[in-house]
């Protein structure tokens, strides 16, 4: 299906409205010959009319680059309010070319709308690290908004009760919703099984950078870095590779490997204290 098509829908989810969706989706498949098109975005107008999940909603069983729980929104304009930069080489909007995928970014973000939805959340979240950590005794990672980003407050508000009622539960992340976050914690404080890190490519200057990383459950900088050239996955964490990305930099970095959970053996860079005020990079790719 094309991008346009794709768009199209994503824009009607973030609407709200049940009937600007069903239609969206109506004019994309009118011409659109790909069977599991068809079968997952009629999940989708389903889930619009009554509120029942069709996809899985926590991802349990991660993959070659994310070993941890996962949780994705939509992505793009009007789904992340302090995306900039970073939309020319978002990695998210990769997975629209999956049918399955791309319905589930959709169910989430529709379920994130209503109080009811978020009940589902909460639940397939409760769910999915109660039986992770029966099997473990440890902390459970989970990456929130693998795609997508915090689209307001009442989003913010629902994941910080939902980490304080699951403190077993190791959070991270990566955000551009800065002055959302803001916004938030001038009120409200945020579980401290939560780990925030700064993604670059925001529409935001220094000073509201400056007073993100004041919060105190922010990490520090993930960084994209540009070197010039096109970067391959297996380029990722080689000695050559690192040298380079640190050179173009410019100041202390940790590199990263390019898959969750390699980088140290006490756990991931990424979600850990250890490496708070630490820039943590990886070559656009």
């Amino acid at each position: 299906m094309n991008r346009k098509s794709l768009q199209s829908i994503a824009s009607a989810i973030l609407s709200g409205n049940a009937d600007t969706v069903c239609t969206a989706i109506e004019k994309a498949l009118v011409n659109e010959t790909g069977a599991h098109w068809h079968r997952d975005l009629q999940k989708v107008k389903a889930l619009v009319h009554d509120g029942r999940p069709r996809f899985t909603i926590i991802k349990e069983d991660g993959n070659s680059k994310l070993p941890f729980l996962a949780f994705s929104a939509l992505p793009g304009a009007g789904a992340c309010p302090g995306a900039g930069d970073c939309l020319e080489f978002c990695y998210s909007f990769r997975a629209w070319r999956y049918p399955s995928a791309f319905a589930r970014q959709c169910q989430n973000t529709w379920l994130l709308n209503s109080a009811a939805g978020q009940l589902e959340i909460f639940g397939a979240l409760q769910d999915a690290s109660a039986k992770v950590y029966r099997q473990t005794k440890a902390p459970v990672d989970v990456r929130l908004y693998v795609d997508g980003d915090f689209r307001h407050a009442q989003d913010v508000d629902f994941w910080a009760g939902a980490l304080k009622a699951l403190p077993y539960v190791r959070a991270y992340g990566y955000s551009k919703s800065w002055q959302v976050l803001l916004d938030w914690s001038a009120n409200n404080v945020m579980p401290a099984n939560y780990i925030l890190n700064l993604s670059s490519g925001s529409v935001y200057g220094a000073d509201v950078k400056a007073k993100m990383t004041a919060l105190p459950y922010v990490r520090g900088e993930f960084i994209a870095v540009s070197v010039g050239k096109k970067v391959t996955s297996d380029m990722h964490g080689t000695s050559d590779h690192n040298k380079v990305l640190r050179s173009v930099h410019g100041r202390k970095a940790f590199t990263c490997p390019g898959k969750c959970g390699s980088c140290t053996a006490k756990g991931h860079a990424c979600g850990s204290e250890r490496f708070k005020g630490l820039d943590i990079i990886i070559a656009v790719h």
